[in-house]
């Protein structure tokens, strides 16, 4: 049951993406196969009012239908059939939205201004999107080879704030108050150039006439023109189309303008069913209560049924971990963040050298001043945050600041001042403002959890690092005494890491067992228990780095199932309203499993 409504869970995730606007609609070979129609979908009075081609099945197939063969252990077939329904449901949401909103997609009508802009725009970048992909397999750029080295701190946006109110009763009660936000697809939109309008004609032509600037503004654009031509060409065989670039390419823009259309349509009827809808209301008691349930199933795993994976969960998991082992049996674990200063790979030979050549009977201090110069040559990388791009942008080091510079004027003075602050998040927004200033740890950016170290009986750690941070990890650890934005240096193959302590891990209340239980109000005693429980739980981080607490993520958990439920339930009574017929002889082949 939990795996089918996974299953659902993620179907009304895709239903609402922005799916289609890329180059995986254009297919090349059998025009007259993608193009046949496999589903058509009649209204109440019997009159088609919507088709799905082999075009649209496959598109969707390979853009996430095949995931329910690779996590879901579907056949093929069964596969295509749920890809298939859920083109169905989008087809009958757009359909809804029409109808609610009072659109028509051929004129326009019933869209602002603002909309029509929104949807221009969206065309433009999806066919620039396009053209860029056939420009990378030109000079056969890989995607990874296209990143930047900016970095960007994602962060999270809270949904919910804890507030009181008067109940029925008169008294003073906590409750759940959800944040008013713009988060609307509309709300952050800022047209580049003026109101634009995909159905005025001059606007439409503009379209054309600037790609048509940009595909011919160098050699490689003008042959990623050609390789989309093609492609576009054989993707209309056999429909005895006009053959010339500004036909073909006046009917993709039309393709994916409708695309752009239908996704935003089915956006704006989500955000309505959100704005509206009472289905997705959560209570301070619903926390609670999937709080307790959490924390009990780590009991029963890691305590009664005594679970081997209770090490490998901490370790590689510690998101997932609700409850934590307190028995003398038990290795005890803590997290520190780590802010790397990372060799070159040229350094990184020049150690190995150092190393082989000191290998023998050379003097101690020979190796230590060979590593102390290659360690002093390494050049800190600086970053500062853009306020207009909103990323961490590499600036040069005018004041050529060394490692040491920044590790003792900068990191540990800022670090005893947070710490002095008595503020333990302010501790920790002081530790991931450096991370995203001076490290070269990827693995340290927009992280779930720190780095996690374990400490068995005989206090030697346990971890898959290397054991000059295992070693630094334990000083800041100090038996269980480490303080919260405590620093240790340490040098290993990968550079210099500044390893900063970030607590240990430990359960959030005491005495929790399996008869652990927060919510279910009955007198005042509980209801203050449970008052200082959902307090504890919105102002607790889940990782000290970043401003989400234990009460954003259960609240967010709850919201988003809650949600998909009404959304199964209402895209269920949607389709009483249609009768749909499904060719299935017509499916390509290789769909056919």
């Amino acid at each position: 049951m939990k795996t089918k409504f996974k299953v659902f869970l993620m179907c009304f995730v895709l239903l609402c993406m922005s799916l289609f606007t890329g180059c995986s609609l254009v297919e090349t070979n059998n025009g007259k196969l993608y193009n046949k129609v496999v589903a058509e979908i009649y209204n109440k009075e019997g009159k088609k009012v919507a088709e799905i081609t082999n075009r649209d099945l496959v598109a969707g197939y390979e853009s996430y239908g095949n995931v329910y063969v690779q996590y879901y252990n579907y056949t093929i077939p069964q596969a295509v059939d749920m890809t298939l329904k859920q083109l169905e449901n989008r087809k009958i949401t757009i359909l809804t939205a029409e109808n609610l909103f009072g659109i028509k997609f051929t004129t326009g009508e019933g869209l602002s201004e603002l909309e029509k802009t929104y949807l221009f725009e969206s065309t433009v970048s999806s066919l620039n999107a396009n053209l860029e992909n056939y420009y990378n397999e030109i000079i056969d750029k890989k995607e990874d080879e296209d990143k930047s080295e900016d970095i960007k701190f994602n962060g999270y946006e809270k949904n919910v704030t804890l507030d009181r109110r008067e109940n029925d009763k008169g008294e003073s009660e906590i409750y759940l108050k959800k944040i008013d936000k713009k988060d609307g697809v509309l709300d952050n939109f800022r047209p580049e150039n003026g109101d634009k309008s995909f159905y005025v004609e001059d606007d439409k032509a503009e379209i054309y006439t600037n790609f048509l600037e940009k595909a011919f503004s160098n050699e490689n654009y003008t042959k990623a023109l050609k390789l989309y031509v093609n492609d576009l060409k054989s993707a209309e065989y056999g429909m005895k189309l006009s053959s010339d670039t500004k036909s073909i390419f006046e009917r993709e823009i039309d393709r994916l303008f409708k695309i752009n259309y239908e996704n935003y349509l089915v956006q704006k009827y989500s955000e309505n069913n959100k704005s509206s809808s009472d289905m997705a209301t959560v209570s301070t008691d619903d926390v609670l209560r999937l709080y307790s349930s959490k924390v009990r199933a780590g009991y029963t795993k890691y305590v009664i049924e005594n679970s081997s994976k209770y090490s490998s969960d901490v370790s590689d998991s510690l998101k997932d971990v609700y409850y934590f082992r307190n028995d003398n049996e038990a290795n005890k674990y803590f997290t520190v963040a780590n802010i790397l200063f990372q060799f070159t790979d040229a350094q990184k030979s020049k150690y190995e050298e150092i190393n082989k050549k000191h290998s023998g009977s050379e003097p101690y201090e020979d190796y230590e001043s060979d590593m102390n110069t290659l360690y002093s040559q390494i050049q800190p990388v600086i970053r500062k945050y853009n306020e207009d791009t909103k990323i961490y942008e590499e600036i040069e080091n005018v004041d050529d600041l060394s490692v040491n510079d920044i590790i003792y004027d900068k990191i540990q003075i800022a670090l005893k001042s947070a710490q002095a602050s008595g503020d333990v998040n302010f501790v920790g927004d002081t530790i991931n403002n450096f991370i995203y200033t001076y490290n070269q740890d990827p693995g340290m950016f927009n992280a779930d959890s720190n780095y996690v170290i374990g400490v068995d009986s005989e206090g030697k750690a346990v971890s898959s690092f290397v054991e000059e941070f295992n070693e630094a990890g334990l000083k800041l650890y100090n038996n269980g005494k480490g303080k919260i934005g405590d620093m240790q240096v340490a040098r290993s193959s990968f550079g210099i890491h500044v390893l900063v302590y970030t607590g240990q891990c430990k359960n959030l209340f005491d005495g929790v067992n399996e008869d652990f239980e927060l919510g279910g109000k009955t007198n005042s005693d509980i209801t203050a228990e449970a008052d200082l429980a959902i307090t504890k739980l919105a102002t607790t981080r889940a990782n000290l780095l970043v401003d989400k607490t234990y009460l954003d993520i259960l609240y967010d958990e709850i919201y988003k199932d809650t949600f998909s439920h009404f959304e199964q339930a209402n895209i269920n009574f949607l389709r009483e309203d249609y009768k749909i017929k499904v060719y299935k002889g017509r499916f390509p082949s290789a769909l056919k499993g």
